[in-house]
């Protein structure tokens, strides 16, 4: 099944840790048909300026034409459209700012589908837009105020994992701004021994994460040997604000595995302490971390790929500076659990009661962006709007990610938006359970769901 509404980790923009400026074209478009043939050529040229092959480029305007003819259709009349072409290190978004009292974008949703017999064909193009790009989603800026984007990459080889062990010349060394080639060949090392579960998948396209560090995407710290090859890799990206979430430490001579692994940690804690973060945390640490610099966040179950036995996988986190505390909001139903996990972590929150919004309020469809990874078999859900058909949402989605052979779905909620707080009944009465609780993640902390074993 094409992709739809997506947003995977190795898509991230670049990071607020970073200082790279995305270079990008801004037009400004009235609502009208007449100017659907300017933003789709606009688009065309613009993805090729930045990156993309030909065949790219025709995916990403093919996606502007058929969002900018919705957005005709439904975009409020008082001002125009915005559309914004930005180049994002390893990809091409087209971002178009609107206006609107109510929006349905159920075509994007992973398991939407069109009834062209009911009348249903003018979702058709939101369909096909989302099945030609690699992501799409929305965001609201604004009480009706709105953000639809869709984004198309560029075309990386995949490489083969490295597997030859590896024998080391200490004194180790960290290098802090590691050459693209040294990259490249640390991203292989670390994909042949260590299992997909616990590593970025683009580390099997060793050019993409390269290109993907290059411009602040995600940062990167290497440790070399006396002859400069790479003993370990640790990277990072932002995570909301004031989080950031951290991969590895990745180790290559197991003789050097604790010496290269507190290397690491300690330069990747040190690099981190000089910006505004408040925490660090992954929810895919190695076992080689060094024990006891981090506290547990939890566990999650992972099934993986069909035939592989399930493993818990842990989470941790590290306080970076004080945390003087926030408000999130979530359901009652909810309390039990985010009272005891806050304080088992000493976390200072006000907990306040999100009810759901009555459904005469709610309009009819409700919108998820999934994140599908097969390497892992691991799918992420996010809400990005509510509507009466949540909980049958939810239930397509479930069934839909299974089909693919997708063992493992996470839901996650970010405490800061009521509305998404008040989502759990929904949630519970589809399966899924609260596993864990990021610090800081997005706006405030973030609610990770999972779902119940699949039958």
């Amino acid at each position: 099944m094409p992709s739809r509404t997506q947003a995977t980790e190795d898509a991230v923009p670049a990071s607020t840790l970073s200082q790279h400026a995305p270079p990008q074209l801004v037009l400004e478009l009235p609502p009208e048909t007449a100017f659907l043939p300017s933003a789709a050529a606009a688009a065309e040229n613009a993805a090729q300026v930045f990156g993309l092959d030909s065949g790219g480029a025709l995916r990403l305007a093919l996606a502007v034409e058929e969002f900018f003819a919705y957005l005709c259709r439904h975009a409020g009349r008082e001002e125009p459209i915005r559309l914004t072409l930005s180049q994002g290190g390893t990809f091409t978004r087209a971002d178009f700012r609107f206006r609107a009292g109510e929006v349905s974008l159920r075509a994007l949703n992973f398991a939407a589908s069109v009834d062209l017999e009911a009348g249903e064909d003018l979702e058709l193009g939101l369909l096909v837009a989302a099945r030609t790009t690699d992501r799409c989603g929305l965001t609201r800026s604004g009480p009706d105020v709105f953000h639809l984007h869709a984004e198309v990459d560029r075309v990386y080889p995949e490489a083969e994992a490295i597997t030859t062990p590896q024998r080391l010349s200490p004194p180790l060394r960290l290098e802090p701004a590691p050459t693209a080639g040294t990259l490249q060949h640390a991203a292989l090392l670390a994909a042949g021994r260590y299992p997909a579960r616990l590593r970025p998948h683009s580390f099997t396209r060793p050019a993409r994460f390269a290109d993907m560090v290059a411009c602040g995407q995600y940062q990167a710290l290497l440790a070399l040997d006396t002859a400069d090859r790479p003993a370990g890799l640790l990277c990072w990206r932002a995570s909301g604000r004031r989080a950031v979430v951290f991969s590895g430490p990745y180790v290559f001579d197991p003789q050097l595995a604790q010496d290269t692994a507190r290397l690491l940690t300690e330069g990747f804690l040190a690099r981190v302490a000089r910006t505004e973060v408040l925490c660090a945390f992954s929810e895919r640490p190695t076992a080689d971390l060094p024990q006891g610099w981090f506290e547990s966040l939890g566990n999650l179950t992972l099934r993986g790929a069909e035939g592989s036995e399930s493993v818990e996988q842990p989470a941790f986190f590290r306080h970076l500076r004080e945390d003087a505390g926030a408000a999130v909001w979530a359901h009652p139903d909810l309390f039990p659990f985010l009272r005891r996990e806050y304080d088992r972590l000493a976390f200072s929150r006000d907990l306040l009661a999100a009810e759901p919004t009555p459904p005469a309020r709610l309009p009819e469809h409700s919108l998820l962006a999934t994140s599908l990874d097969r390497l892992r078999s691991l799918a992420i859900l996010r809400p990005l709007l509510d509507g009466r058909d949540i909980e049958a949402s939810l239930k397509a989605h479930v069934e839909a990610i299974h089909e693919q052979g997708t063992s493992d779905i996470l839901l996650h909620l970010d405490l800061s938006e009521p509305w998404q707080g008040a989502l759990f009944p929904a949630l519970s009465a589809c399966g899924f359970v609260p596993r864990l609780v990021l610090p800081h993640a997005g706006a405030s902390d973030m609610l990770v769901c999972q779902h119940a074993v699949h039958s």
